[in-house]
């Protein structure tokens, strides 16, 4: 498989809004200053600890301590690899409006 160029990487983790991403998997953000605040959809949260920082084009959660860019978030959200995260952000895909993942229709054989 061909590498995916890091000038390709770059231009998602600039162009692709990590708000619009929040935004579009459901989740309702709130101004707090220069960061938007929200629950996080990765563990329970009683209170807001999803920061998004719009200038950076970054997303952190405080409580389950993940974060990263637009791609991290389609990673964790939809459960992809990394090259498939690029993929649906090549396609524009959100991952609201994404079809479910493929999964496969073979079944597994029993080990011998």
């Amino acid at each position: 498989m061909a590498r995916i160029p890091q000038g390709e990487i770059e231009r998602l983790k600039s162009e692709v809004s990590v708000e619009r991403l929040v935004e579009a998997s459901g989740m309702a953000l709130k101004r707090a200053g220069k960061d938007l605040l929200g629950h996080c959809p990765f563990h329970e949260d009683r209170e807001a600890s999803l920061v998004v920082t719009p200038g950076k084009n970054l997303w952190h959660c405080f409580g389950c301590q993940t974060g990263g860019g637009p791609i991290d978030w389609v990673m964790k959200m939809n459960g992809v690899s990394f090259r498939h995260a690029v993929e649906l952000l090549r396609e524009g895909i959100t991952p609201l409006a994404a079809q479910p993942v493929k999964r496969t229709t073979v079944r597994a054989l029993e080990a011998p």
